[in-house]
């Protein structure tokens, strides 16, 4: 199976970064096909041109950082998506990764028509520097809850403080080897 990883940091070394390498390598190790993707100032915002929506379109049409993504996407089997938690909520990158989905309707009408198969597995890890806070939870759940609607099977959302890195580091290997 194809697992592709979505950075959302665009710092170095941050701790979603490395969760989210974890999470490939404990992937790669059980024999998967893994690619990581980084988002960087390479990212766009969905524009709403409605390009995606056109008879036979194929995914977005923006040329970005998300290209290869969306030629990945059709085929993989699951996503990990890591992010930092920016003032209480999910970074931006995590924000417009999430709008850039988007595409994915193939048409607005009542159906509703999605461009992938559903089922894939998508995992969503969030770094904070604070102790888990409740609070955040539900900002996490607002940028991973229209994955649902898309299809894809949403996995709980994991969270790396910097006092439980190398606990969430473990386990985000353990989640890739176990797919």
């Amino acid at each position: 199976m194809k697992v592709i990883g979505v950075a959302c940091s665009c710092l170095p070394r941050s701790n979603s970064l490395k969760a989210v390498e974890a999470f490939l390598k404990g992937a790669a190790e059980a024999g998967h096909e893994t690619e990581l993707i980084r988002l960087n100032k390479d990212l766009h915002g969905c524009i709403g041109c409605q390009a995606c929506k056109k008879e036979g379109a194929g995914m977005c049409v923006q040329k970005d950082i998300l290209t290869r993504y969306f030629e990945l996407l059709p085929e993989a089997g699951a996503v990990v998506m890591g992010a930092g938690n920016y003032m209480g909520y999910a970074q931006g990158e995590a924000w417009t990764f999430m709008n850039r989905h988007y595409c994915l309707y193939g048409s607005m009408g009542p159906e509703r028509k999605i461009k992938i198969e559903p089922g894939k597995k998508f995992f969503a890890i969030f770094a904070q520097g604070t102790p888990d806070n409740p609070a955040y939870r539900a900002n996490y759940e607002a940028v991973c809850k229209p994955f649902e609607g898309w299809g894809f099977d949403r996995q709980d959302v994991m969270v790396v403080t910097q006092a439980t890195l190398e606990e969430r580091l473990k386990e985000a290997y353990e989640l890739g080897k176990a797919l």
